[in-house]
């Protein structure tokens, strides 16, 4: 996984120009920002960011032939002017910056189309300098977008499976309808490594045969802890829980031993008729991963597992995937999994959970299977809701507000998943636009409003934004 973006960066101007040469004149002691002085602004907002290039004025000529010899190993152009539209052509996400006051605008233009976001930086900075912070911060942010993209290339995801390459859960069998398995998986791969990353698959035997390898003290240890954070366990016991931990310290190893950035296994159903004895549920492992900010998706669902990885970017966790309903007649949409990170928001802070069993286990084997969560996850708060389809190169998003599940149904925490989040929104919206064909039947909540973040990535990514509430 790439580590620093190279932004090829241009400047075909400086400062003020034509009629507004004379502004210093009038006012010597206002400041007019050079190229310099904001590519140090930049280089200090962003020091995950090597802007190729120099503060020089440049012609367009010149900028064309260093960003096609160094092609390859550019991530991006952030351009201060007009952008060039056969610049737009070389398969580079951009950021196209209008320097207000300097020339003017008439060489701007909307090109979300050819994979540009545009901005705008007064030169001469504004009265309000929070205004003036404002404006920078918007640009560092959208150059952070631009090494977002960049951090996809080499970005490796392990996918433990004995159904090469996708797994058995998504795509479901009405998403290979039309073009077969074969071709879904094909298009899928492909664009996947349009993006940069790459699958390594291996199958479920390696898996068990780390979780028998792993000593029962470190499988301890690892329970322990689990047990001691928790605010409780109900339909499960201890030996159960190390069993999980086992399974735990076998993925970490797995990542290790692949240099994954990532990690998807299969899950629940499938871990309980695996053919070697049911494997223990990856609920809490997962659970884990994801509070270590390592995202680790559950069944195979390698769109979700994306989603999550760009929304750990963006917002610094990696959210709640699970299986998507909507409520039309009650303006709610829910989403419910046996797995959550324990630092929904990201960070530090953690939400209380209680250790639970699968409810797949009949009622006659309630304590088998190892051990899952249910995260009593933060109400009264706004979320956004995303989803990446690789195979089709959308992204489809929604606002809500997170609402408590125990004011709509009793029993809100045995109902099919034991984690779950209510969600008010414009229901009837997203039924009449729902498309389980490209979207497939989970989706990732997260908290905060980040829908904006989300349409500016796939703008550089060249992924269609569908607002789903709209």
């Amino acid at each position: 996984m790439k580590s620093i973006a190279r932004i090829y960066t241009a400047f075909p101007s400086e400062g003020l120009s034509g009629s507004s040469q004379t502004y210093s004149l009038h006012h010597p002691n206002e400041t007019v920002m050079t190229n310099g002085q904001i590519l140090e602004e930049l280089n200090r907002r962003c020091p995950d960011v090597e802007f190729v290039g120099s503060a020089e004025v440049e012609t367009a000529d010149y900028t064309r032939a260093n960003v096609i010899a160094q092609r390859k190993g550019l991530d991006g152009i952030l351009y201060f002017g007009g952008l060039p539209l056969d610049l737009t052509e070389l398969g580079l996400p951009g950021l196209a910056v209008y320097p207000l006051w300097g020339p003017w605008q008439d060489g701007m233009r909307p090109l979300t189309h050819r994979r540009i976001l545009t901005t705008t930086l007064a030169v001469i900075p504004d009265r309000d300098r929070a205004v003036f912070t404002r404006r920078l911060d918007t640009l560092a942010q959208r150059i952070g977008l631009l090494r977002t993209t960049a951090r996809l290339k080499g970005f490796r995801i392990l996918c433990v499976t004995d159904r090469p390459a996708l797994g058995e859960y998504e795509p479901m069998t009405y998403q290979v309808a039309e073009e077969g398995r074969e071709a879904y998986e094909n298009r899928y791969l492909s664009n996947l490594a349009e993006l940069g990353a790459e699958i390594v698959v291996r199958p479920q035997r390696e898996l068990m045969a780390g979780v028998e390898a792993v000593a029962d003290r470190e499988a301890r240890k690892v329970a322990d802890g689990w047990i001691a954070e928790a605010k409780g366990v109900k339909g499960t016991n201890e030996s159960e829980i190390r069993r999980s931990a086992k399974l735990y310290l076998s993925m970490r190893s797995m990542i290790d031993a692949y240099a994954a950035d990532a990690i998807t296994t299969e899950g629940y159903g499938v871990f309980m008729s695996y053919p070697g004895g049911p494997i223990p549920s990856q609920g809490l492992p997962s659970s884990q991963f994801c509070t270590d900010g390592v995202v680790a998706t559950a069944e195979t669902l390698l769109d979700s597992l994306l989603t999550q990885q760009v929304g750990l970017w963006l917002t610094g966790s990696t959210g709640f995937n699970g299986d998507y309903i909507v409520d039309a007649e009650n303006s709610m949409a829910y989403i419910g999994h046996c797995e959550c990170p324990l630092n929904p928001r990201g960070g530090s802070e953690k939400t209380p959970y209680v250790i639970r069993n699968l409810p797949q286990w009949p009622l006659n084997e309630q304590e088998k299977g190892g051990a899952c969560v249910q995260v009593n996850l933060p109400t009264d708060e706004p979320v956004t809701v995303a989803k990446f389809s690789v195979h089709d190169r959308k992204v489809a998003v929604f606002s809500g507000r997170a609402v408590s599940g125990h004011d709509l149904f009793p029993g809100w925490e045995d109902i099919l998943c034991r984690t779950k989040l209510a969600i008010s929104a414009d229901a009837a919206k997203l039924f009449a636009n729902l498309d389980w064909v490209t979207f497939g039947n989970h989706r990732v909540v997260f908290y905060g409003d980040h829908k904006q973040q989300f349409r500016d990535f796939a703008t550089l990514l060249g992924y269609e934004f569908v607002e789903k509430d709209k």
